[in-house]
């Protein structure tokens, strides 16, 4: 059978009438004067800069700042961006202006660096003691890149100016002290930036802090920042002592740090300090001995919701002793401070205590049901050393109402007043005895099954024994204790006592009341 031709099926027909229309459109530019060209994206020097078409050599021997100034420049020009071809670079230090995007091409090198070939590996001279990019604009994108401290202590990226940031597939990777410096950064979106073998048993491998004057650093979120292999600290947030140490609404999503630490007394992994509103969110944090999360507020400023820590599930586990001096003896340590909550968060690994509250840290801690702390040896879950502390405490403004049954197996302490209101529904009843001798009223109970006043009038004989039975409005599992007390003079002389059951108690008395007397009794019951 002949093979159709371009008009005899529905996909010929269109690519035909495609061709005629393109052959239209050529004539009428034709007739009109020459044809310009459309632009290619990947080459146009208004969209892409070629590093190497600037002298950039991807040897890794060859001091390429230069190169890279000139290709950012020219980028600079038209907001367009700079392509990177796989490679290693040798770079200096080069600042990104605004409306930039660097993008690295080939191989995916975020978490393998320079162990693979195909990608593109940014080596800092080893004698720089400045930054390697300086983001300092709007808009910067930094995509596809390994940065790589080949020796040099200085920070891989420093952030002085990161509004409306892009950050995505970055590695970087052996700094002996912090690799990434946030000065200021807002409004930004990072996805899987991964810090490794960077940082110092003092300097954190990622700090986010803020400028002493302008705006500061805030609306931050990051998703899936990973850090490892710090000797001391891996991630500062607001933390020192002065005023630039600050950052506001924080979002860290997917956190993933491990830290096996060095010396004897080691800082946190993750140092909280000076912030408002900070929340990690599925976070996996592994490492000591210090302290895997702490909140130390040294820095306070007159602003409203000040605090305000939130770690939303995920793990915090200590470091198996086998690959460390030990596992930490306190996983999150609140030193100074307020409102800091776990919800839903798993601890575990840990000699000393799960949480640790400093004498002078705020009232608003929470750790809610939903958390599982595992003790290890002869640790415990908190240890509270402020003057209130007695447990874990958790409160809710507007109240709180249990539907059903709640259980309490430790000590309970209750501060305020325990009030039991009656209802139709929950209140006892009472019913005369034969001591009361037929009394013409009634006797009336108002309360609960917990507690409340009982009233009777006795009628013209009444004897001693059993005056009155109350009768629970709910059983009890087990016979109770009860109270009764009396609660006017009249029945002040009397001899008053109890027979309990599951069901009912009586009130007894060892003589008689007057004929047509009066008497009222308060109860306690506890079951």
């Amino acid at each position: 059978m002949p093979s159709p031709t371009p008009s005899d099926s529905r996909r010929g027909f269109l690519a035909a009438g495609g061709l005629a229309a393109a052959g239209a459109v050529v004539g009428s530019l034709s007739s009109a004067g020459p044809a310009v060209a459309a632009a290619d994206p990947e080459t146009s020097p208004r969209v892409s800069v070629d590093v190497t078409e600037h002298g950039a050599k991807p040897d890794g021997k060859t001091d390429c700042t230069k190169a890279f100034a000139a290709a950012i420049a020219a980028a600079a020009v038209v907001r367009g961006r700079v392509v990177v071809p796989a490679g290693d670079y040798l770079i200096e230090s080069v600042t990104v202006p605004s409306l930039v995007k660097i993008q690295g091409l080939g191989a995916d090198v975020s978490r393998y660096g320079a162990s693979t070939s195909g990608g593109v590996n940014l080596k800092h001279r080893a004698a720089s003691t400045q930054p390697m990019m300086i983001v300092n604009g709007n808009g910067i994108t930094l995509e596809n890149l390994g940065l790589q401290g080949n020796g040099s202590a200085a920070p891989l990226i420093r952030v002085d100016n990161g509004f409306e940031s892009r950050f995505e597939r970055l590695q970087l990777s052996g700094v002996a002290g912090t690799a990434l410096q946030v000065e200021r950064v807002n409004n930004n979106l990072w996805t899987d930036v991964f810090v490794n073998n960077s940082g110092s048993a003092s300097a954190a491998a990622v700090v986010f802090k803020s400028p002493k004057t302008g705006t500061n650093s805030n609306t931050i979120t990051c998703v899936n920042l990973t850090i490892e292999g710090s000797p001391g600290p891996a991630l500062d947030l607001g933390y020192g002592t002065s005023s630039d140490y600050f950052v506001e609404f924080v979002r860290l999503i997917a956190l993933h740090v491990e830290a096996l630490q060095k010396g004897v007394d080691p800082a946190g992994v993750v140092r909280i300090g000076n912030v408002r509103q900070v929340e990690l969110v599925a976070p996996i944090i592994y490492g000591g001995p210090g302290p895997l999360v702490v909140h130390d507020q040294r820095a306070a400023r007159s602003i409203e919701l000040w605090g305000g820590i939130r770690v939303i599930g995920g793990a915090l586990l200590g470091v198996d002793p086998a690959q460390a001096s030990g596992p930490s003896p306190v996983l999150v340590k609140l030193t100074r401070g307020d409102d800091f909550s776990l919800a839903g968060t798993r601890l575990g690994r840990f000699t000393k205590a799960g949480v640790e509250l400093g004498a002078t840290y705020g009232s608003r801690f929470l750790v809610d049901p939903t958390c599982r702390i595992q003790n290890w040896g002869g640790s415990v879950p908190l240890l509270d050393h402020r003057a209130t502390g007695s447990g874990f405490a958790w409160a809710w403004p507007a109240g709180l109402s249990v539907g059903g049954d709640a259980s309490f197996a430790g000590r309970t302490t209750i501060s305020g007043h325990l009030s039991t209101p009656a209802t139709p529904e929950v209140s006892p009843t009472a019913a005369a005895l034969a001591g009361l001798g037929k009394p013409t009223t009634a006797p009336t109970v108002a309360g609960t099954d917990t507690a409340g006043r009982i009233s009777v009038t006795a009628g013209a004989s009444p004897a001693k024994a059993g005056q009155v039975r109350v009768t629970f409005a709910e059983p009890f599992e087990r016979r109770p204790t009860v109270m009764v007390t009396p609660a006017t003079s009249s029945g002040g002389p009397r001899g008053v006592y109890v027979q309990a059951s599951k069901s009912f108690f009586d009130v007894c008395l060892s003589s008689a009341l007057q004929a047509r007397g009066s008497a009222d009794f308060n109860y306690v019951v506890i079951g």
